[in-house]
């Protein structure tokens, strides 16, 4: 090879001085340097060119392996959290003294339980007039019903004058009215003597206390904390990148102080939250819960195989894979598949057949189309 690169350049280089040296004026002179450049530069690259061809048919040496090999069904966790259904500050609904706390800071309810109790002597004593004026009010109804009814009567006699008689009925009417307002009246300060007892509205513990017994409450003052004891829904929020991967997804679990619940999608709310910019998901326990408040991972496995990130490369700013392509021959040559929603650095989903053979070292050395030899 070396031999016939000089032997090409001597030769040459020979017959172009010896042209040269046959000129016999000036006018001849340049072009026949031109030539002689020309000529040499022909020589100098097809010299260059042997070089180079003689290393282009050699394959390149790459391992491979079947897909079903290497996929994975990837898992994805979230943080979530187990609220409760119910979450409340029980406040007095009169203005009173606070007499007794029957329930404390951590102290487990049910519902119905008597939790305070406020002072109610002003309160009954306003039911008490409340229920005497009622009484009075009855004795009178009964006096006018009576009267009316005797009017009634002389009226069908024509005793009575006509307006006498309606008089009378009209009295009443009236008395069945101020009757129907003492009624009301009666029930109002009812009411407020069942809130000077504060019971409550559902089995949960007590988490706060916010008054002391001595103090005078007003409308709307917060005297405990109650939450709800049992939830049966976690909460999770999730960003759009894996949404469609967790409403495909299977095996949901809520992991808790290293203990696992099994869980089964509830809902996941076809909208964004507004501050977040997340899906809101809820999720049922299928078997036992966890308790109220818990915070820990919500985690899924996908139904759809995905390739490691190992195998993921980038060529011309995409990322993809390298398989290895045979043309029906003993010739292979590596083809480059792209991934369209890859990310780097993780596992990303692609329908391949599970014997596609992919190209698991000596992939970062070879491009697309390139001879290959599959050295398993």
């Amino acid at each position: 090879m070396i031999q016939s690169k000089l032997a090409c350049t001597t030769e040459a280089l020979s017959a172009m001085w010896n042209h040269l040296l046959n000129l016999i004026n000036f006018k001849t002179y340049w072009p026949a340097i031109g030539v002689g450049i020309l000529f040499f530069s022909l020589c100098t690259t097809s010299i260059v060119n042997a070089d180079t061809g003689a290393d282009t048919g050699h394959a390149k040496k790459v391992n491979t392996a079947p897909y079903e090999d290497i996929k994975t069904y990837t898992t994805h966790a979230l943080g979530g959290v187990l609220p409760a259904t119910q979450n409340s500050n029980l406040s007095a609904q009169i203005s009173a003294i606070i007499k007794t706390f029957h329930a404390d800071t951590g102290h487990e309810v049910n519902k119905g339980d008597l939790l305070v109790s406020l002072d109610c002597k002003e309160n009954q004593l306003k039911l008490k007039q409340a229920s005497a004026n009622l009484q009075a009010e009855k004795v009178k109804l009964d006096h006018a019903t009576t009267q009316f009814n005797q009017a009634k009567r002389l009226n069908k006699q024509g005793n009575i004058a006509k307006e006498l008689y309606n008089q009378r009925e009209a009295e009443g009417n009236r008395l069945k009215a101020t009757l129907d307002n003492k009624k009301a009246a009666y029930s109002l300060a009812q009411i407020n003597v069942d809130r000077c007892l504060i019971k409550a509205p559902y089995q949960g513990y007590i988490t706060q206390r916010h008054a002391s017994i001595g103090e005078l409450t007003q409308l709307g003052t917060a005297l405990l904390h109650l939450v709800s004891k049992t939830n049966d829904s976690v909460e999770v929020k999730i960003n759009n990148r894996l949404l469609n991967s967790f409403s495909r997804g299977e095996n949901y679990r809520f992991v808790f102080n290293d203990k696992s619940y099994a869980l089964s999608v509830k809902f996941i709310l076809p909208i964004l939250d507004k501050k977040s910019r997340n899906h809101i998901a809820r999720l049922s326990f299928t078997g036992e819960h966890a308790i109220t408040g818990s915070v820990g991972k919500v985690i899924w496995q996908d139904t759809l195989p995905s390739i490691p990130s190992s195998y993921i490369v980038s060529r011309n700013k995409k990322l993809g894979i390298f398989i290895a392509e045979n043309d029906g021959t003993n010739n292979s040559k590596a083809k480059f598949i792209e991934i369209e929603d890859a990310r780097e650095g993780q596992p990303a989903f692609i329908r391949l057949d599970d014997k596609t053979q992919i190209i698991t070292q000596g992939r970062f050395n070879i491009k697309d189309g390139d001879p290959i030899l599959v050295n398993n």
